[in-house]
């Protein structure tokens, strides 16, 4: 059996992020002496969730915690060799968020939002039409009913370079990786402390434990008793070839609330899109009712059969991408696939410290993994040392606010109690 400080389970963007600065703190605390940092991932680093991502990483949040949080993941990104030792290229052509005029030219929850935002140092301001189509250039159409705002800072990444930012931080760091082995239990002492790590390739011993499993994370718990309150939203994604010639190299990242779909730049040639989550407490609870996933374990995210889009989901995002780009009707389809966001009850992160396992750590990102990924890896590693600037502010994303009470309210949702967060009062 090895030793090990820190067993990671979970290969996607938060587990390797979680390892990545789990390490480089423990050497800087302990040096030489510094326990080892490993991750265990079922399938290969990036292959899940992570490997399906649009690569966009922004601020805006209606939350503030989690706005700030965005706020200094942006920064992280931006300066990710001092964080991880490597680099990883991005654009940075801001963002545009539209939103329905309800009152002569203005949106007074937006408005709020912009308020609030800017209160914490975050740049959302509002636009007239003639300053959004500017920044938009000439592919976009922009219309009378709208109102816009701007976020100067957002940047967005090419996934797969991401994934290989990964694989490299990962070596340049000294991690253990071990892909394509399953957790097959834990041994835990009489204090229910997790002492070993069970695995399909040999035991590990281990002085902690992280969750960063995503919608895998119930199968994996549920031996121990502890309940992980996570499921799948799937999401429609597809990408539009254009003109080379005519396609505006510039185009921001295009928030869309009044079509409900996000847009941005593909790989310099497409125009890539994808919906955004679903915020009905009704709509989240029957999506938990119908995904056990103790039973399921999420395996269903990486077969090919439920990955595949229909016509008719292709032809409703072709009328929704025809009403926001000129010409786009003239553009050829060139690939679509259904992706996944992991949820929550309420939509928000799970992180830190158990509330039963105290050397089990969770790092959900609920569905917005990647955006937060170098600071939930900074997060987890103060969880873990036990000292940092982040751990007073994670305690509203404690998995210990989903107790009995709680579930037993987000399930009546599903019989038909009437709630539900508005589209245009919640931006995440």
């Amino acid at each position: 059996m090895r030793n090990i400080n820190t067993v990671i389970i979970g290969g996607g963007c938060l587990g390797c992020a979680t390892a990545i600065s789990t390490q480089r703190r423990l050497k800087k605390a302990l040096g030489a002496s510094a326990g080892e940092v490993c991750v265990i991932e079922k399938s290969l680093i990036g292959s899940g969730i992570t490997a399906r991502h649009s690569g966009i990483v922004r601020a805006a949040n209606a939350l503030p915690g989690a706005a700030k949080l965005a706020q200094r993941s942006l920064d992280y990104w931006k300066n990710l060799e001092s964080l991880w030792g490597v680099k990883c290229d991005y654009e940075s052509n801001g963002a545009i968020w539209i939103a329905r005029d309800t009152d002569n030219g203005s949106n007074a929850k937006w408005s709020k939002l912009s308020e609030s935002l800017n209160e914490i140092g975050i740049d959302f301001h509002k636009l007239n039409r003639q300053e959004a189509k500017e920044i938009c250039g000439k592919n976009v159409n922009l219309y009378d009913d709208e109102v816009y705002y701007y976020e100067p800072k957002a940047i967005q990444f090419d996934p797969s370079l991401v994934r290989k930012t990964l694989y490299s931080a990962i070596q340049a760091n000294d991690i253990n990786i071990h892909e394509k082995v399953e957790v097959k239990g834990f041994v835990q002492d009489e204090n229910g402390i997790i002492k070993t790590v069970l695995t399909s390739a040999g035991d590990i011993n281990c002085e902690n434990v992280v969750n960063a499993a995503g919608p895998w994370s119930p199968s994996i718990f549920e031996s121990i008793g502890i309940s992980i309150p996570v499921s799948t939203e799937s999401v429609n994604v597809v990408n539009w070839l254009t003109s080379q010639r005519e396609l505006d190299k510039k185009l921001p990242i295009i928030a869309d609330y009044t079509n409900l779909a996000y847009f941005r730049l593909w790989r310099d040639g497409e125009i890539h899109m994808h919906q955004p989550r679903r915020r009905n407490v009704k709509e989240t609870a029957r999506i938990f009712a119908e995904n056990p996933l103790n039973i399921k374990g999420a395996d269903f995210v990486n077969e090919p059969a439920n990955q595949s889009l229909g016509y008719s989901e292709i032809r409703i995002y072709e009328d929704i991408a025809k009403k926001r780009f000129k010409d786009i009707d003239k553009g050829v389809y060139g690939s679509g696939y259904r992706s996944y966001f992991d949820i929550t009850p309420d939509l928000k992160f799970i992180l830190g410290r158990d509330k039963t396992v105290t050397n089990l750590f969770h790092c959900l990102g609920a569905g917005q993994a990647f955006k937060y990924t170098p600071v939930f890896g900074e997060i987890m590693a103060d969880s873990i040392l036990g000292e940092g600037e982040f751990l007073t502010e994670i305690e509203e994303f404690s998995i210990s606010r989903f107790d009995d009470k709680y579930m037993e309210n987000f399930w009546s949702h599903v019989t038909g109690s009437k709630h539900s967060l508005e589209t245009d009062d919640v931006v995440l």
